[in-house]
């Protein structure tokens, strides 16, 4: 008997006859570290998205105020575009990776990856606002913002590219 790629040959009573068979995968249980890693990272960059909407549209704050020390609208105003850019790029596609990520589809990876190299952006703009002595920009520090943005990003990162090379993602 010979199988390949889902075709078995076998001799039937005698006579040569290929028929096809279709193999199902092996289902996998889904991890509870992929919940749980997927989870955090939603809430991390969910919450982070809700303080980005309520920085930049000034018609939420009103009906929504959030307490002092959050928000991002002190930050955003006093960042150059650039930095702006890639903090805007690490808070969307990080919630969109985590998303994909607590759904268990392979292209978390990818976009986690890009939100990695974006947040390392952020943390280069955080380390130079330090160093020009800016230590807080709306109570919020740039440079342990920018450093706890990388941080997620990069556990969140590891994780999923773990998981999908050992194909429990």
């Amino acid at each position: 008997m010979f199988k390949r790629e889902g075709w078995t040959v076998c001799a039937s009573q005698g006579n040569l006859a290929a028929k096809k068979e279709y193999y199902m995968p092996a289902v996998r249980g889904r991890s509870i570290l992929t919940t749980l890693f997927g989870v955090v990272g939603l809430f991390w960059f969910g919450f982070h998205a809700l303080e980005y909407v309520h920085g930049r549209y000034d018609a939420l704050a009103g009906y929504l105020p959030l307490p002092v020390p959050m928000g991002l609208g002190g930050l955003f105003d006093a960042m150059p575009q650039w930095a702006g850019l890639a903090l805007t790029l690490t808070i969307w596609t990080g919630l969109l990776g985590a998303l994909l990520l607590l759904l268990g589809d392979r292209a978390s990876v990818l976009l986690l990856a890009l939100t990695l190299l974006v947040a390392l952006v952020t943390l280069v703009w955080g380390a130079l606002a330090f160093a020009q002595g800016l230590t807080e920009l709306g109570q919020i520090s740039p440079l342990f913002f920018g450093a706890g943005q990388a941080a997620v990003a990069f556990g969140l990162w590891l994780f999923a590219r773990t998981a999908k090379r050992y194909g429990s993602l």
